[in-house]
């Protein structure tokens, strides 16, 4: 339950600063993002809130043992989240590479690699 609580905050949260995030402008903006990059990224960003909502219906579903009339779909989720964290990765290895976003981003794929590892 904790593992999805944090899988779920983690994505959550990651989910609200792509949709947050503004594109560079302005004279000091080195080169302008095209334009679905940014769609993209929204996608990505919606993706991964609904992403982390189901991981933690599906926490609350195994903490509360409720017997549903169809079969949780936690590995396929935990794919899913696992895939997106790898789009991350790969987006913030980019010019200009920042080390630390591309830290964080490889910490939020092992922690959704981690997530798949413990479903059923």
């Amino acid at each position: 339950m904790i593992l999805a609580i944090v899988v779920a905050v983690w994505f959550v949260a990651s989910g609200i600063v792509k949709l947050a995030a503004r594109p560079a402008a302005g004279r000091r903006a080195v080169r302008a993002e095209p334009a679905w990059q940014q769609v993209a990224r929204r996608v990505r960003g919606v993706l991964e809130i609904l992403g982390g909502l189901a991981a933690a219906a599906g926490g609350a579903i195994s903490l509360l043992g409720l017997r549903l009339p169809f079969t949780f779909p936690g590995v396929p989720l935990a794919f899913v989240l696992s895939g997106l964290a790898a789009w991350t990765v790969v987006d913030h290895v980019r010019t200009p590479v920042r080390a630390v976003r591309i830290a964080v981003a490889v910490l939020g794929f092992a922690l959704a690699v981690f997530f798949a590892g413990f479903r059923d």
